[in-house]
């Protein structure tokens, strides 16, 4: 390894000195294994970022190539490449490329339109759920009981629809917003609890005086609004779109060749 190393320096050092003669048209062989041999153009396509590499890096590669290439001269020489189980794995292997290469250049030219995304919006509300149940909304907090029931007992029947302002009876406000769990299990155990809208009854609970009151509360089963699930309603329109298209395109490519098969291939039972 240590004389493959300093080798490869030495063809480093000549390549990189090639480099510097100006109007060269020529492409060095940079190197060679046996009788393959590596041009610095098939470099530069499989590593474009050659040319700022530094010399470590690039010997570092091509340490890897000269391994790589050497493993895989010893396996041709053993007839690995002719087993008939590699040959059609390989064979499989480049349908698969080739179809999908060719498939993929069809699906580059979809467009999904912003009507077909609505409409796709408004056709799969089941997609676009908020899955989870929140609310919003804020603790009171009292400096003493008096403070809260005099407060309470001016405001329980006001239906609150947005936060509460300051108050001289209060202490302090901590809002809450879009919670998927309780902020406050004392004061609201459970989202079903309270009435939006509505104070709940002041409780003594962590060391304070409290009251609650939740202004908003959005249902899991809500479908969330188009412009927060914009981006995710086209794709998935992009997606139904192109299965749509692929599916007629088969059907059409089929319908252009013959096509026949052997029915004596299935069993009687399966007829």
């Amino acid at each position: 390894m240590i004389y493959v190393k300093r080798l490869l320096c030495a063809v480093l050092v000549v390549y990189l000195a090639a480099c510097d003669v100006p109007f060269t048209k020529e492409d060095p062989v940079v190197v060679s294994v046996g009788s393959s041999k590596l041009h610095l153009s098939e470099i530069q396509k499989q590593v474009p970022e050659w040319d700022s590499w530094d010399d470590q890096q690039r010997l570092k590669f091509l340490e890897n190539w000269i391994e790589e290439e050497t493993l895989y001269q010893e396996a041709v020489e053993n007839g690995t490449d002719k087993d008939p189980v590699l040959v059609r794995q390989i064979e499989q292997t480049v349908r698969k490329i080739v179809v999908d290469h060719f498939l993929q250049s069809f699906a580059d030219t979809m467009v999904v339109g912003d009507a077909e995304k609505i409409d796709f919006y408004h056709a799969h509300p089941e997609l676009f759920l908020r899955g989870k149940t929140s609310i919003s909304g804020a603790l009171i907090f009292f400096r003493d009981w008096q403070s809260g029931d005099q407060y309470y007992r001016g405001h329980k029947n006001l239906k609150y629809d947005s936060l509460p302002g300051p108050h001289y009876l209060i202490k302090k406000i901590e809002t809450f917003e879009s919670v998927t769990e309780t902020p406050d299990s004392c004061m609201i155990t459970s989202f079903d609890s309270v009435e939006v809208g509505m104070l709940t009854k002041m409780k003594y609970c962590g060391g304070a005086l409290k009251i609650a009151v939740v202004t908003s509360k959005l249902d899991s089963a809500d479908v969330l609004p188009y412009e927060e699930v914009a981006e995710e309603v086209g794709t998935q329109a992009w997606l139904v779109h192109r299965a749509e298209v692929m599916d007629r395109l088969k059907k059409e490519w089929k319908m252009e060749r013959p096509i026949f098969s052997k029915t004596d291939v299935f069993s009687e039972k399966e007829k």
